[in-house]
Parts: structure tokens; sequence; C-alpha cells
């Protein structure tokens, strides 16, 4: 363990991956590095956060800090916002209750509602709030949606990783529980 001050982890998943991670990586350890502040800052890669849809993304601890969308081109910002008394990148901030968080928070709402839901229903959430097929294929992988079969039909239910991360209240029906 090193005893740094900041601790960075960029998502190398392999959504985040293809969208240039690696690159991203790669450009801040060498930036770091340059501006001398490598002995100051940790920067690893790591496996998914769970939000590779919209990576590459990059979590910055202690402070609390997630950004997304990360490009090659926003490493100097970055560099600059890790110096110490440096200021967030807002324009690349997730913010819990904004943007494509809130828009998760309202997906999984909603369902849970309306639990148990039919896979097609689930889908047409996801497209009111921009997302596609690939989207809901993501958060079964990542599992915060389980699809199961209930009476011979299917249906999308929201787990407890998702219910957890996004404050969602209300237990599965026992319907969709299967009771």
């Amino acid at each position: 363990m090193y005893w740094t001050r900041k601790h960075v982890l960029i998502c190398t998943a392999q959504h985040c991956n293809q969208k240039g991670a690696q690159a991203v990586a790669g450009r801040l350890r060498i930036e770091l590095k340059r501006k001398g502040l490598d002995v100051d800052v940790l920067a690893n890669t790591c496996d998914s956060i769970d939000i590779c849809d919209i990576g590459p993304n990059i979590v910055v601890y202690p402070d609390r800090i997630i950004y997304h969308g990360v490009k090659t081109s926003d490493i100097p910002e970055l560099v600059e916002s890790l110096r110490p008394g440096g200021k967030p990148v807002e324009r690349l901030l997730l913010k819990p209750y904004e943007g494509e968080e809130q828009a998760r928070r309202e997906i999984y709402e909603a369902a849970v509602r309306a639990e148990p839901i039919s896979p097609e229903d689930f889908l047409a959430l996801a497209q009111a709030h921009g997302w596609d097929e690939s989207w809901v294929n993501e958060q079964a992988r990542r599992g915060f949606i389980a699809r199961k079969q209930i009476d011979d039909r299917p249906v999308i239910m929201v787990t407890s990783k998702a219910r957890q991360r996004y404050g969602i209240v209300g237990e599965p029906s026992e319907e969709a529980a299967g009771t």
C-alpha cells in the first residue's frame, strides 16, 4: 500500500476500454509523473465500477469523485484538479442526483413500482431515458437487474444491488419473489 494523498482508479473494463480507457490511463500516469505528482497521487487501473456505458470513468479517493466520459484531451485539467487545493473538473463530474445517475434511479424506481415488469416495458423505460437494449443487457450482466420467469412469462426484477446503490425502497412483490 502506498501512502499517498489521493488514489485514482481508472476503469479499464471492456466497455470503458472500447472507449479509450487504456489511453486515458496511460496519459494520466505520464502527466502525473511529468508534473511531479506521481509520488503524491497513485493512479491504478481497475475493473468496472458498473457505469461503463458512460465511460471511460475515473474515481478519485478520498474525494468521493467520479468522472465520466473522460478523454485524453481532459487529462491536463484532471491533473490540475489533483494538485493540492485543485478544484474538480465540473463538466466531467458524475453527480448522484443529476444526469445519467438520476436517469438510472428513475428507471429502477419505476421498474420497482411496476414489479414484476415485462422485458418490453423495462426496455421502454430505458429508451425513454435515452438508453437501448444493449444498455439493458449490460445492466443484467452487471447484476442491477435479473431476468426471471414467473408463471411461464419473462419478467425483469430490480436486484438488491441496484436498490441499495440508488436508495430504492420497496421489496419485490410476493408474486415476483415466487411465493
